[in-house]
């Protein structure tokens, strides 16, 4: 009785021995290979460096450069071994004594403020204007007060305008407005048949400019503003609280709220931030201390940080900012008043 196919897959035991040893046997001492290799490759001081080949880039993308970039570069070159100077002012704010340089604005508006966020706001006081200025007897109960705040950060806005570093509306008009709107401010701390006819006036050139209808020039103004003199502080601080108890508090109570409120709750923090820029400008009450400063520095920055996390979705963020905002309200209503 003979076994022919065992026989035959006996025979065929040494091929595939031969196969292994051929073919798989190296394949697994390659990488062993090469780790030896590079091993001695870096212990060879002689050996010479070896670099990637430099990419081949297409002609659209080469033509995109300059050819020589600092024949292009304007003024001295920097000389990083030195400290960087913004770090040093970076550094420098963190001290009492330099809040004053940094409380104002450096003219660079719209990293606070967007210009969709001022045109809204001018757009909802003109319908708040229509309901509160519409006869002498309302405007004589208590009208006038909020008119005063109304017409207070009218010209704050119209301000801002004035200066902004980016395209928005009205700022060929803004520096007028803003004056005529500050002066129905002052005024309207009383409330009497003059400031009535005031704020009726002003009423109807807001209703104007939003229609399309820009205000006859009068006198000419300097867009540059006087802080002090175009809005009061305490009808700004008001306009503040009911952002930040009545709006913002309520916003970021819960998830639920941040997310159907995202837009609005950037839209307050921006007023909020804009606002406590100019309430620590020179020439404001408390301007030349340094802890009210410090307040209004760390209420922009909260601000700021709450409207960047309303533009991210981070709810988180946006609580935890809420929060710092809050201290510093209660800290700086213990100490000053409005």
């Amino acid at each position: 009785m003979s076994f022919p196919k065992y026989k035959r897959r006996i025979q065929m035991l040494p091929s595939f021995q031969n196969l292994v040893a051929t073919f798989w046997v190296p394949m697994l001492a390659y990488p062993a290979v090469l780790l030896f290799a590079s091993h001695v490759a870096a212990d060879d001081p002689n050996s010479p460096p070896k670099y990637a080949r430099p990419p081949k880039w297409p002609k659209d993308v080469v033509d995109t450069f300059f050819p020589d970039a600092t024949a292009k570069l304007v003024g001295t070159r920097p000389d990083y071994g030195k400290q960087n100077p913004v770090a040093r002012a970076g550094e420098a704010a963190q001290s009492p004594g330099a809040i004053s340089s940094i409380a104002s604005s450096d003219g660079s508006w719209s990293k606070l403020i967007d210009a969709d966020t001022i045109e809204t706001e001018i757009k909802r006081i003109t319908q708040q204007l229509n309901k509160t200025v519409t006869a002498p007897a309302q405007f004589k109960g208590g009208g006038y007060k909020e008119c005063r705040r109304d017409f207070t950060v009218l010209a704050a806005l119209f301000a801002v305008t004035a200066e902004y570093d980016g395209d928005i509306r009205w700022k060929d008009a803004a520096p007028q407005l803003r004056n005529e709107f500050a002066r129905a401010g002052h005024n309207c701390k009383v409330g009497t048949d003059q400031t009535f006819q005031e704020a009726k006036q002003g009423r109807q050139d807001l209703a104007d400019l939003v229609g399309g209808t820009r205000p006859k020039a009068t006198t000419t103004s300097d867009a540059k503003a006087e802080w002090p003199q175009v809005a009061d502080r305490a009808p700004l601080m008001q306009r503040i609280n009911i952002a930040q108890q009545d709006r913002l508090t309520k916003w970021l109570a819960s998830k639920q709220e941040f997310t159907a409120h995202r837009d609005d709750v950037k839209y307050e923090a921006q007023l909020i931030a804009t606002f406590a820029d100019i309430i620590a400008r020179p020439g404001y009450e408390y301007a030349d201390d340094d802890t009210y400063l410090g307040y209004a520095r760390d209420l922009k920055k909260s601000e700021t940080e709450i409207a960047a996390a309303a533009d991210s979705d981070n709810y988180d963020q946006a609580r935890q900012a809420l929060g710092n905002a809050s201290k510093t309200c209660t800290s700086c209503h213990e100490g000053y008043r409005q």
